[in-house]
């Protein structure tokens, strides 16, 4: 499933730097498609697929809780309009 990630984020050098570190020593069960900061740094948006909402919400929180607040959802696929060409299950694609 995809899943938004929005960060409402409180130490924006630290949460940046932490994101880059840990996007290149990701766990196996987790993509991240995209990236999508706001210019001043202090929130961000993130698309991720994952089985569960709950893995990402997990995730975040162990590795950028400290830095930010994340609040996870899946995304309505059938709804949504523009997501990238992943490749999902018929039952996730647009």
């Amino acid at each position: 499933m995809l899943i938004i990630a929005h960060h409402d984020i409180s130490d924006p050098e630290s949460f940046w730097g932490a994101a880059k570190d840990v996007s290149m020593n990701m766990p196996a069960h987790l993509k991240l498609h995209g990236v999508y900061p706001a210019k001043d740094g202090k929130t961000g948006t993130c698309l991720w697929e994952a089985d569960a909402v709950k893995e990402v919400q997990q995730f975040l929180d162990k590795h950028a809780g400290k830095y930010a607040k994340n609040f996870c959802y899946e995304v309505d696929a059938e709804k949504a309009i523009g997501l990238p060409d992943l490749h999902l299950t018929e039952e996730h694609t647009v």
